[in-house]
Order: C-alpha cells, then structure tokens, then sequence
C-alpha cells in the first residue's frame, strides 16, 4: 500500500485544454448502494488512489511517442455524485480507442481490478454520459473507423493483456468461425464413429488378445462404458499427448454429468457444473459444437427437455445460478440474444466474485461472449476486447491467445504476426489450432516481403503440415480456404531464384 500511495502522490497531467478534440463523463456507481454513495465516500477519503485505478485502467500512451499526454487522458478531480470522472480525447484515434475499450466488458472488469489493488472491493457498474465530440451524435458509436485508426486500435488492444498482467474482408468463414479454426468437435462425428469401429476381422485379432496390455489404471479405466467411449478409445493411441490427456479429461466430465442427469443421483448444480466443466477443458464454444455434444447420437445423447426442465428447476430456486444461465446461454444461436445472454453472466459471476462456481471459467466464458461478438457484427475491434478480458483472467488461455492473432491479421499483419508466434510458443505442438496458426504465419509472411521472409515461409509451411499431418484422431484437417493462400505464397517463394 506504501508504494502505491507513493504512485498516487505523484502528480498526473494537467489536461492541455487547448489540445482537447473531445470529451465524456465516466460514471462509476455501485451495484447495491443508491446513487454510488459507497464509492463516492471511498474516492473522498482515497482521492489520490482512486484515480490513480482509474488512470490504469482507462489512459492510453501511444509507444511510439511517450512524451506525449495520455490519449484518453482522466482528469485530476471527479465529481462525487457516485463517481463522475472525466476522460478527454486529443485525437479521435484516442476517441475510438476509448469505445472499442467500453463497447465491450473490458473497461468495467479493469476498473473493478484496479480498484480493487487500491482497496475498494465492492461490485462497480460503469457508464457513459455528456459526449462532447465534434460532428458526431450524441455517443457517437455508428463512427467509423479509418484504416490507419482501426490498425493501431486494434494493436493496442492486443496489447491489453500485457498491461492487465502486469497491473471480415476475405478471412474465408462460411458461417462459423469456430468451425474453420477446427473447434466443431471433430472433423465429422460419422467419419469419427467409422473409424472407431473396428472392421469385424480386427475385431476377431482383438479378442485373441489377452488383455494384459491394458493397464487397470490409465487405459482400462478410460475405456469404461459411456457414450463417448468410441471418442475416448481414438484419443488413447495418444495418451502421451498433452492435448489428448485433456480431452479425455474431459470427456470424463461430460460423461460424469451426463450419468448424474440419467441417474438423477445429484445434488443441486452437479450436472450442469460436470458438463460445463468438459466444454471449458475442450475450449467448445460454438452452439453447434455445444448441441452436438449434449445431444447427437455420437454425443452425450442427452434428453434435452429434461436437461431443460432441470436447469428452468434450478433458476426458479436460484434465479442467479450462473452454470445454469451459462448452459443456456450456449445453446442459444449466434446473435444479440445469445451476446446479452452470455454478458448477463459476466455480470453474475463478477457481483458474485471468486464465490461464484464459474468464477474460474471467466476466461472461458468472455471467449465464449469474443466468439459471439465476432459471429454476430463481424467487427474485430469488440470481439478482441472480449478477448482481452478472457486474458486477463487467464494470461495463458489458448483461445483467446490465437483469436486475438485471427481478428488482427486483415487489420495489422505485424501484430498478427507476433500474437501467432505468441500463441504457438504456448500451446502444446499437438493443440488444434497450430497447423493452422503455422498456414496463416506462412500467408501474412507473403503479405510482407515474400523474398525477405523467404526461410520463415518455409519453415512454417513445413511445420503447417506436419502438424496437420500429425493431428489427433478426430480433430479437422485444416480447411483449404486457409491452405490455399498459403499453398500460393509458398509456390512464389519456391520459383524464385535463391
């Protein structure tokens, strides 16, 4: 605390009123306390601390040009009706940088954070009135944003989980930008249980077999009955495999809560926290992908009316039950109603706080709010905040990670570039997403210099398809709308004279 009353003595700029292209009124109030009188008295007897949180989580410096003031920039005092906190823009990057930050959840769950360090615990809400800007409508959130402005907004954003940590154009989507990246579960559930089933000549080599080479405590106990016994059977080849451990893992969740439902042997929640459970470990988000788990034939084969009723039970009781809402809100189709459904557990969990059974999940579930942004308005800038609020809570969460390298690559190919290379360096060579990342590197590499690049292109068109090639059992191949272009940019280099 010593050391950040120090920060906090330090003094902030004086805004440069002449410089001032345009203004707003932040509003921070308390969730349970009338007209913000908790944070009002907390900023009276903190003025220093509070705004120094405020600062953090809201003033932007632009790196290349330090010297300069903060774009937005927070005023040294606020107004103590609740917390009125005025934010100045000295260019309409820093404009747009500000409404990409609040249009998304970021901006409230990095005040609540920064608050939180300087001693105010309580749940926050955060708005926005008094849009001063010039030729624009009140709010001015229909503005749209001119490349160069979108490129260094959206790097900036990518940065976002950096800075927490330490305080569609031709993209090739048919309709779902989980299933391109290969997320849908599988290549093809038939194709799957196909290959799974033994032809009945293997079938008569395995029962000669004595079944000494099963060990009773790894492959014996995964091959027990259930409905995705044939997925788990596949997954074993490959049981050294960080990426299949996990997905046995939790295909064990899945299993476990679909038995509980089956059975009706539970105790309130352990159904749907059992399957909630499987989905964040398989990084599922998709409501094709969640449906098909919960309820095709290669799936669970859940009864969904009765899933449906448990879970309406739940919510009569406990009209707060965030697992509850969370399943919900993940089989609904992509769209407003989905978006507002997953934000209203954002909500739950962050007023409930580390108290809340999803709490943990957060990251997954601003991955889930990312996807559906994206699926919805198509605009990267929002999607990659939701994102950046997945980071925070989970510096190392893999989709996210890649994510943030997809929805920058038509915007910023440097920092597309260094967000794959990010990902890459974390994920387990096996992860789903690595062929892929490996393709994309190999086409933004082309976008650059393709004869400067010439040995990075082919080093990751190499690794593109080893990966591929050497992919578990179930999961797609990479789409040719991603190897295409990549196929081309490599074909160039090949023909040119070295």
């Amino acid at each position: 605390m010593a050391e950040q009353v120090a920060q906090a003595g330090q003094a902030a700029a004086q805004p440069v009123a002449e410089l001032i292209w345009g203004q707003v009124q932040l509003r921070i109030t308390d969730v349970w306390t009338v007209r913000g009188l908790a944070i009002g008295a907390f900023y009276l007897a903190n003025r220093a601390l509070t705004m120094l949180a405020v600062r953090r989580a809201v003033e932007r410096r632009d790196p290349d040009n330090p010297d300069q003031p903060a774009d937005p920039q927070v005023g040294l005092e606020a107004e103590v009706d609740s917390l009125l906190v005025p934010v100045y823009f000295y260019s309409q990057l820093g404009y747009q940088y500000f409404t990409s930050i609040l249009n998304g959840p970021f901006l409230k769950a990095c005040l609540q954070t920064e608050l939180e360090k300087v001693g105010y615990k309580e749940p926050i809400d955060v708005s926005v009135e008094k849009w001063e800007l010039p030729n624009l409508p009140e709010g001015g959130a229909g503005l749209l944003m001119g490349m160069m402005g979108e490129e260094r907004v959206l790097g900036w954003l990518a940065e976002l989980p950096e800075k927490v940590s330490t305080a569609a154009g031709d993209s090739g989507i048919p309709e779902d930008v989980s299933s391109v990246a290969g997320v849908s579960t599988v290549a093809s559930w038939e194709d799957v249980e196909e290959e799974a089933r033994p032809s009945q000549a293997k079938r008569a080599r395995l029962q000669q077999q004595p079944p000494a080479q099963v060990t009773p405590t790894s492959q014996q106990a995964e091959l027990q009955e259930g409905p995705l016994k044939r997925l788990r059977a596949r997954l074993l080849q490959h049981k050294d495999s960080p990426t299949a451990q996990t997905w046995l893992k939790a295909f064990s969740c899945l299993e476990r809560g679909a038995a509980m439902l089956t059975s009706g042997g539970y105790q309130e929640g352990e159904v749907v926290e059992h399957l909630l459970e499987g989905f964040v470990l398989m990084e599922v988000v998709a409501p094709n992908a969640v449906n098909t788990f919960l309820y095709h034939q290669s799936g669970l084969q859940l009864d969904r009316p009765k899933l449906n009723q448990l879970t309406s039970t739940q919510l009569q009781a406990n009209p707060d039950s965030s697992p509850c809402l969370l399943i919900q809100a993940l089989q609904l189709p992509n769209g407003h109603s989905r978006q507002q459904a997953i934000n209203q557990v954002i909500g739950v969990v962050l007023q409930h706080g580390e108290t809340d059974p999803m709490y943990k999940h957060l990251a997954y579930i601003y991955c889930a709010l990312g996807d559906t942004i994206w699926e919805t308005t198509r605009q990267p800038a929002p999607a990659l905040s939701a994102y950046a609020s997945a980071l925070m809570h989970k510096s190392d969460h893999l989709r996210p990670l890649f994510y943030t390298a997809w929805c920058s690559r038509n915007v910023s190919v440097p920092q597309a570039i260094r967000q794959f290379h990010h990902y890459i360096h974390t994920a387990p060579t096996d992860h789903l997403w690595v062929p892929m990342a490996h393709y994309y590197l190999v086409t933004l590499y082309g976008r650059q210099d393709p004869s400067v690049h010439r040995d990075r292109i082919l080093h990751h068109y190499n690794m593109a398809q080893q990966t591929d090639r050497n992919r578990l059992p179930g999961f797609a191949p990479v789409p040719s709308v991603v190897t295409d272009p990549a196929r081309r940019v490599y074909e160039q280099v090949m023909a040119q004279p070295h």
